[in-house]
């Protein structure tokens, strides 16, 4: 458990991995601060191309709690949702900053190219009262509000070719305003969830057929069908005291073949999924 909140969260590894003997190039992190009332939630997908993203990705996660959780000791979280959308735009791109130049130290103590780290990143800061969510690249995140609602928080970068987008290793830094992507939702919710794009086919809706255009609409709508008993889900684990560790290991299976798009996924599959329950004792 994460104070009141239960969380699942796991990356398994995609049909085209096992096939290469290659390994899980995704990575994902769950922090929860008590005293402070707040989380932090991080997926990254690493870049097929890069030959070291599997570690540029673990990168983005550590690094990333690691930076957020020092920014945070000077700014609470509750007054950084309450400030104007350009200030909140600002403070993450600072961030961003901060965690590219990890990428660097973390390139040259090693001898590697920048460019072989190469990995997205999906930040979601959560509290009951909120959350932000800021992204470079693609993926999904969504919410719950209290009156059962699902929505988006994250327009996936898409380039001009098929499956292209952008990294943090990428060219971005002249216009990050860009690249950096910052939603807030300054009300209270009470799930939510991000993913890599290995997951967004069975958990969004992408497209539609429209019948008067003849023509298929790009979609981006959670799916309250997989959502909503996943929840439910949660909380009984969580009600009938599950342990955060034993979640975590039901969730990587059900990742691994739970339904049929996750078991003929080729891509690596990283899902969180975090939902706000009340008097449950710490797990």
């Amino acid at each position: 458990m994460y104070g009141n909140w239960v969380i699942a969260k796991g990356s398994s590894i995609g049909g085209r991995h096992i096939e290469d003997n290659s390994p899980c190039q995704d990575s994902n992190g769950v922090f929860f601060n008590l005293e402070m009332d707040y989380g932090i939630a991080i997926v990254s997908d690493g870049a097929g191309s890069a030959s070291h993203s599997d570690l540029g990705s673990k990168i983005v996660v550590d690094k990333g709690i690691e930076l957020l959780n020092e920014i945070f000791s000077k700014i609470s979280f509750q007054e950084l949702i309450q400030k104007e959308q350009i200030e909140v735009d600002s403070f993450f791109i600072e961030f961003y900053k901060l965690l590219y130049k990890k990428f660097e130290e973390y390139s040259l103590e090693n001898n590697l190219s920048i460019k072989s780290l190469a990995a997205t990143s999906i930040i979601v800061v959560f509290s009951k009262s909120g959350l932000i969510c800021s992204h470079i690249g693609d993926g999904r995140a969504g919410y719950q509000d209290f009156d059962n609602n699902w929505y988006s928080v994250l327009e996936p970068f898409k380039g001009e070719e098929a499956n292209q987008t952008i990294f943090i290793t990428s060219d971005i830094w002249e216009q990050p305003n860009e690249f950096i992507r910052t939603i807030k939702v300054n009300n209270q919710i009470q799930s939510f969830t991000l993913m890599s794009d290995g997951c967004e086919s069975a958990t969004f809706e992408l497209n539609r057929f429209n019948d008067e255009t003849q023509l298929y609409e790009r979609l981006n709508n959670p799916y309250p069908k997989f959502f909503n008993p996943n929840v439910a889900i949660l909380r009984e684990l969580a009600t009938s005291g599950k342990s955060s560790e034993e979640i975590d290991d039901l969730w990587l299976k059900f990742l691994h073949n739970g339904n049929s798009k996750f078991e003929s996924e080729i891509d690596d599959k990283t899902l969180i999924l975090g939902t706000l329950i009340i008097n449950v004792s710490n797990a």
